[in-house]
């Protein structure tokens, strides 16, 4: 009895081994059919995948009908109207190049500031600009600026004739009225006055045009402005279209401003 006992026990180890091999195979062959249909899925998917995406469709909607909207602050030189026709400026110039890249039309939308950056997130604009610094973009919901395409610097500059002092105390400065300037040069002690005259050897300004009216630069850096544009939030792929645009163009945006007042 116990021979027989000990041949079936035997003869069951090679059954129990054929059995886990046929486990093995099974679990390989499961493991294959689900990584196939997860690539499946993932290549049915892939149009709700791709990146950058715009989620309302702005770049796709510009280019089917041709036509982008484009609100417009008025701030010279980067955007000027003057009442009538189109607006002018180095922002201005810097949209129909990029249109016409596109090869779209532009419906122009005149609007205050924040009118304009508002708009985006409705959805009726495409596109804002205004000689926008960066900090007044980002506080607004719905908008999204661009890359600073131009860091701007307001500093003061001397009379040449003049020893140029890094001190403000006591000194007169002129500073133009549309200029936000006034409270800064104040803090820094200087007086604002608002003509340019012989009694006035100082002005406030942004570099570029102190530059251009021959005065020269003293080490009195009073603000900074981050230049950018502003598109809907989340419009990803309409925004790097933009940026690819502006890496490109913007390079002699310092020359073409000093241009502008020759």
């Amino acid at each position: 009895m116990r021979n027989v006992i000990e041949a079936n026990s035997c003869s069951s180890q090679p059954r129990t081994g054929a059995l886990n091999g046929a486990a093995i195979r099974a679990s390989l062959l499961y493991s294959r059919v689900v990584a196939i249909l997860v690539v499946c899925s993932l290549l049915i998917a892939c149009d709700d995948i791709r990146f950058p995406r715009d989620p309302e469709k702005t770049l796709e909607t510009v280019l089917a009908d041709r036509e982008m909207t484009v609100a417009f602050a008025d701030n010279p030189p980067w955007v000027t109207f003057h009442g009538e026709g189109p607006p002018q400026g180095i922002e201005v110039d810097l949209v129909r190049a990029f249109a016409d890249e596109l090869e779209v039309a532009i419906d122009w939308k005149r609007l205050g500031a924040f009118s304009a950056l508002e708009g985006l997130e409705r959805g009726n604009i495409d596109l804002a600009i205004g000689g926008f610094d960066r900090k007044d973009v980002t506080p607004v919901a719905g908008a999204a600026p661009s890359f600073v395409y131009f860091e701007e610097f307001f500093d003061v500059g001397a009379r040449p004739a003049t020893a140029g002092s890094d001190d403000l105390e006591g000194r007169k400065v002129y500073v133009p009225q549309d200029l936000p300037l006034t409270k800064i040069v104040e803090n820094r002690g200087g007086i604002p006055v608002e003509a340019w005259s012989d009694a006035v050897d100082y002005a406030a300004g942004p570099r570029w045009l102190l530059e251009t009216k021959g005065l020269l630069p003293t080490n009195i850096e009073l603000h900074r402005a981050e230049h950018v544009m502003a598109v809907r939030q989340g419009e990803s792929a309409w925004l790097m279209r933009l940026e690819r645009f502006l890496r490109r163009e913007t390079e002699d945006i310092g020359a073409r401003l000093r241009e502008i007042v020759r």
